[in-house]
């Protein structure tokens, strides 16, 4: 997988220490490690931002083995190899499905969490047909290229998915397509023409719906969490669910049942300014509150 990491342990460039731990980030649905970049500059301390498998610069590899258990493990063989992650227990972060994977990752690996913030994301089951985007072809969507020799390309190809024009000239206008890099370079062809790169990655919106979304992971690991609280004790993981205020995906019933769960294992805010990307909508609010989770789980 590839990842951005900013910091090192003890760095004098960071109000960092080997007691510090450092933050996983893992991004949502038609997103990558880019949408924590500014996240990552703004930190005192280490961070890790995971592109997960067939976002940014990760390959999706064989679409049958897409599941759960392969991005846990995906991001599993990340924390132990990493130097900011092995052997260290970290903050994990996760925007939208990234919070799902974030829950999936902490029922299966509790140690190697001091700390889980779910950004707008619930633990109910979601089926395929949900999925936002109307006439959405989960066939084209799988095979989906995200080389192109042209910006018209890319948005052709987009647009027979089923996604709204408007929504892949945002993407092109925050650098979610760019022209192709290799090696720092750009790649060019003979005639000197521009190959195009997309970080977004249809198939895994397909893929997490079908695997991910319309299946029980969510509550099971929901409840999975909760139990290992019950048995080592609720400051064994510092658990936050943040709620954006405008356009929230959580369910209020799931919530709910969240609440239940965890009991005093639970921290829930909801922020009244912010859309469904928090981190992005109401920045300093949401940085000085992860400051603070990074904070407490130093201690």
């Amino acid at each position: 997988a590839y990842v951005e990491t900013l910091g090192t342990i003890g760095s004098n460039s960071l109000d960092s220490s080997s007691a510090a731990p450092t933050t996983l980030l893992i991004h949502g649905l038609d997103s990558s490690s880019h949408t924590w970049r500014v996240v990552q500059q703004s930190l005192s301390t280490p961070s890790v931002a995971i592109d997960c498998r067939g976002c940014g610069r990760s390959a999706l590899g064989d679409p049958k083995l897409f599941s759960p258990e392969a991005i846990v493990h995906d991001v599993k063989k990340l924390v132990d190899c990493h130097p900011l992650l092995k052997d260290r227990k970290f903050v994990l972060v996760g925007h939208s499905m990234g919070g799902r994977v974030g829950m999936c990752y902490t029922a299966t690996y509790p140690d190697d969490v001091s700390a889980l913030v779910v950004e707008d994301m619930d633990a109910r089951r979601r089926s395929v047909s949900s999925n936002f985007i109307p006439d959405f072809d989960i066939q084209k969507a799988i095979a989906f290229d995200r080389l192109h020799d042209s910006l018209d390309s890319v948005r052709k190809a987009f647009a027979d998915i089923g996604y709204p024009a408007d929504m892949l000239e945002k993407w092109i206008g925050e650098g979610r397509v760019y022209e192709a890099n290799v090696d720092n370079e750009t790649k060019e062809r003979a005639d000197g023409s521009k190959l195009y790169w997309s970080d977004v990655n249809p198939a895994f919106r397909a893929l997490c719906y079908e695997t991910i979304f319309d299946s029980n992971c969510g509550t099971e690991s929901w409840e999975t969490i909760a139990d290992y609280l019950k048995k080592s004790g609720p400051n064994s993981i510092d658990i936050h669910l943040m709620i954006a205020g405008i356009g929230t995906v959580c369910d209020d019933a799931s919530v709910d049942d969240m609440r239940q769960a965890m009991g005093d294992g639970l921290t829930v805010k909801k922020y009244p300014q912010g859309t469904h990307s928090i981190h992005n909508s109401v920045r300093e609010e949401f940085m000085s509150d992860l400051e603070r989770v990074i904070k407490e789980a130093s201690k």
